[in-house]
């Protein structure tokens, strides 16, 4: 089981707005739909990524397109969460819930026209507030992540925390 920042821009969107809509997503919503890429995914990684950055030099201005490296290798994590990989949404150094993925990235995305927060995997995702008296710790966050980012430190705590909780449910 993976386990995973997910960090979350105030300014585009927030872990309220992907609670309601029960998805886990990320921005750059000027790419467009990403779905004619799904079949890039299982075998030509940097073909994925030189898409991703065509689109964006198409959607953004290229003199701003602030996040043109780094947006392929997000789009390609969000893409690669497997069907019960649990996720950490983050607000900058913030952790503000979980989720366990119902499904892979790759065959529950979908782009939701009208978001910031646009491209999104595994609808149905029932995200959990984080609260420590219900976990018992909270994960660190060593630095703020970008985008999807794997945990590290606290993988096994996360895990065991997690599977407490659903237990005692």
């Amino acid at each position: 089981m993976g386990v995973f920042w997910l960090a979350v821009d105030r300014e585009c969107s927030s872990y309220i707005e992907l609670k309601y809509r029960k998805v886990v997503s990320q921005g750059w919503s000027a790419l467009g739909n990403l779905v004619s890429l799904k079949p890039f995914y299982s075998n030509h990684k940097d073909l994925f990524e030189q898409n991703i950055k065509a689109l964006g030099d198409i959607g953004y201005k290229r003199d701003s397109w602030f996040h043109r490296n780094e947006c392929g290798d997000v789009m390609w994590h969000l893409m690669g969460l497997k069907e019960g990989d649990l996720v950490i949404a983050l607000e900058g150094r913030t952790v503000k819930g979980i989720c366990q993925m119902p499904s892979s990235g790759l065959n529950s995305y979908r782009f939701d026209k009208g978001f910031e927060y646009a491209h999104t995997v595994g609808f149905g995702v029932k995200w959990v507030d984080w609260d420590e008296n219900k976990f018992g710790f909270t994960p660190n966050t060593v630095s703020i992540p970008f985008g999807i980012n794997k945990v590290r430190n606290d993988r096994e705590k996360v895990i065991k925390a997690w599977e407490d909780y659903t237990n005692s449910k």
